[in-house]
């Protein structure tokens, strides 16, 4: 179980660091409930910009269909869905 978390808070920060480098340009912090579009952090093409990074980085598949912004607007809503399709490919 321990491990399980310790990948979870790994899989959390990574995402994060992206976000703060790739949008608040390295200023800033990052709560883990903060709304990243109602906020203005992500915008549309954010949105394809950090989905190309979650693909990549856990080596998941998202389909563009199955995309709902609400599963991508904050860090908690963010790992919660990267869980899901990783517990899908299984």
């Amino acid at each position: 179980m321990k491990k399980c978390a310790e990948g979870g808070q790994m899989a959390k920060e990574k995402i994060k660091n992206f976000i703060v480098e790739n949008f608040l340009f390295g200023e800033g912090e990052l709560e883990d409930d903060e709304p990243l579009f109602e906020s203005g952090i992500i915008d549309s093409l954010g949105l394809i910009k950090l989905l190309a990074f979650i693909e990549e980085t856990f080596n998941i598949s998202l389909n563009m269909s199955e995309i709902d912004i609400e599963d991508f607007n904050t860090l908690d809503d963010i790992l919660k869905t990267i869980k899901r399709k990783m517990d899908q490919s299984r």
